[in-house]
């Protein structure tokens, strides 16, 4: 028997036992990727992440990422999560005000920068591997909305009609008229399995602004909210049929994607930025902070950052 070293925290929040639940584990050299998985489904959140030394002396450490059913290229909230615990933990050492990490995933190498308050990380961003890519698969509103259990007018369509994005995991971005589009959603599994499954953007990610509408209506709103995930830009949902997680709390790689998204659809250049309140349907609100650059028109960087908190440590024996 073994004995493998584990961290859990929650992700993409300052509040213990709200956020993504993430684990992330030591010392499983040599262990088969079908154990890897095993032990991914007993935790049973939405990505267990595994971490070893480098394959490339540039990197800082290699870092594979597992749901429970599968193990995925790149994802957001484990990257962030791992990033954290490795300085969090002391297993990489806390340096001055600001340090960047190097993983290597299977999508690629991912930079993450860590902002620390005395030699404690506070926060830890991203910046993706690969940049959006964006595809039109499902033009059909009406199909759409019965996915969701809403109708064609809850969808903005236009300028803002459904695409799938990719900066390393395809979603379905939705745009929806209102927050309270967002929060009536309700994925039917018999129309996801018509519409979208089997597509390159399987997965819907709903989202909507924040801040439209009056005064009134975004103060009522926001008093409803954890303080954590107050006055942020945008509300929003992401579904995933068919994992063990049917909802995400908080989904870095959607995010990413959102990013890009809204970007491409921003008249203007420079660093573009919003606060995305995701996982509040859930009772485990999320605050993402996602960014893009443009220069010339074009995306040149999306980065998705947020705060981390550590919940528990163990140890697990394996054969």
């Amino acid at each position: 028997m073994r004995s493998l070293r584990y961290i859990t925290c929650d992700v993409f929040t300052t509040e213990p036992f709200s956020g993504n639940q993430l684990a992330v584990v030591f010392g499983a050299e040599g262990l088969s990727t079908e154990t890897l998985q095993s032990i991914t489904r007993e935790f049973n959140y939405a990505e267990t992440t595994f971490v070893f030394a480098p394959e490339d002396p540039s990197h800082t450490r290699r870092v594979r990422i597992f749901t429970p059913e599968l193990e995925v290229p790149f994802a957001g909230h484990p990257t962030i999560g791992t990033a954290h615990v490795l300085v969090a933990s002391g297993e990489v050492p806390a340096v001055g005000n600001e340090m960047t990490l190097v993983l290597g995933e299977n999508v690629g190498p991912v930079p993450v920068r860590i902002t620390l308050e005395n030699g404690v990380p506070v926060h830890a961003q991203l910046t993706t591997a690969q940049l959006p890519e964006e595809r039109v698969e499902v033009t059909d509103l009406d199909a759409l909305a019965r996915v969701l259990s809403l109708s064609a007018s809850d969808l903005v369509g236009g300028a803002h009609a459904p695409a799938g994005v990719s900066c390393g995991l395809p979603f379905q971005l939705i745009a929806l008229t209102s927050v309270e589009a967002v929060e009536r959603a309700r994925l039917r599994t018999d129309a996801w399995e018509a519409v979208l499954k089997g597509t390159w953007a399987a997965w819907p990610m709903v989202f909507a602004m924040s801040r439209d509408g009056n005064a009134a209506q975004i103060a009522a709103r926001e008093t409803l909210l954890p303080a954590h995930v107050r006055g942020c830009d945008i509300r929003a949902r992401v579904f995933v049929p068919g994992s063990t997680v049917p909802e995400d709390p908080a989904t870095g790689s959607a995010n990413a994607c959102l990013a890009g998204y809204l970007a491409t659809r921003t008249p203007r250049d420079g660093t573009l930025r919003w606060e995305v309140a995701q996982g509040v349907e859930m009772g485990r609100p999320s605050r993402l902070h996602i960014e893009a650059h443009k220069s010339g028109s074009v995306i040149d960087a999306v980065r998705v950052g947020g705060a981390t908190v550590l919940v528990s440590e163990g140890t697990m024996s394996v054969r």
